[in-house]
């Protein structure tokens, strides 16, 4: 199912009444949301495998990688191209000129690498492919016999770091006896999947003492349920969505977390200040 992108820019503009220092930014995103909105997605269905996942593996299979048609995605990597140049008012890019192979390797290379994640430009071109393969994602998960538990800071689809991360109610027991339970939510920084984990340890280095846990806020009403939780260990932290926070009534589902991560940059800066990274930093 095509994602309505666009859908997301009135959101955006938002973020920057409260924050206007971060326009800029916003600006350049709401010129990918029109790239994304209009782009066709490359069917990247080849490149994961449940028999990997049931191995302990994470689904991306690089072998695979040569498999794939990545048409669709050198087109968009165009339009992306020109968008970075028009944002550094005409100065060439490192890819100007490229030839529709040239993307194509690009593409690839980057995919063969381990820390994938970093290149953004990469994760923006493949961003409307993998949306489009979020419902393949989810079936072979549970194929893959882990139901929807993947105890590691990494994601099980390609093994990058979390972004950001949910956190939400889910109702165990019969409706007489139902109790709410909150459960957290990675969000993967590269390919946007979304895997349950545990509710307190620390993503990076598994730290599950509350005591060594924090969190920064930003300004009220702004931030739309996020905080910064950071870790004392390893001094990281992950912007977290508190969906029962939110005063715009957005559940899981409607909620973009690339988008919810622009439009959280004010907290980025707040915990650089405090001296915490991010977990997955390009």
């Amino acid at each position: 199912m095509k994602t309505d992108f666009k859908a997301y820019k009135e959101y955006l503009d938002e973020r920057v009444k409260c924050h206007p220092h971060i326009n800029e930014m916003i600006d350049f995103y709401k010129g990918l949301i029109d790239i994304w909105g209009n782009a066709q997605p490359d069917n990247l269905s080849a490149l994961f495998s449940a028999e990997r996942l049931s191995k302990g593996l994470y689904m991306l299979d690089e072998e695979k990688i040569e498999d794939v048609d990545f048409t669709n995605s050198a087109e968009t990597a165009r339009r992306i191209f020109r968008l970075l140049e028009q944002q550094k008012k005409g100065e060439t890019t490192a890819v100007d000129g490229l030839s529709g192979g040239d993307i194509t390797d690009f593409i690839k290379d980057g995919l063969y690498k381990e820390d994938r994640f970093n290149n953004a430009v990469l994760k923006w071109i493949l961003k409307p492919s993998f949306n489009a393969m979020k419902e393949t994602l989810h079936s072979l998960f549970e194929k893959g016999g882990s139901g929807r538990i993947w105890n590691a800071g990494r994601c099980p689809v390609c093994y990058s770091l979390p972004g950001m991360a949910l956190v939400d109610a889910m109702t165990l027991g019969t409706e007489l006896n139902s109790v709410p339970k909150e459960q957290r939510f990675l969000s993967c920084c590269f390919c946007g999947y979304l895997w349950l984990f545990d509710r307190v340890a620390c993503p990076a280095c598994g730290d599950n003492r509350p005591e060594k846990h924090g969190f920064f806020v930003g300004e009220a009403g702004c931030e739309q349920g996020t905080r910064a939780i950071s870790c004392e260990g390893c001094k990281t932290y992950v912007k977290t969505v508190f969906i029962g926070c939110r005063d715009d009534g957005k559940g899981v589902m409607d909620l973009d977390m690339d988008i919810e991560d622009v439009a959280t940059l004010p907290l980025d800066i707040v915990a650089n200040q405090r001296g915490y990274r991010a977990l997955c930093q390009s």
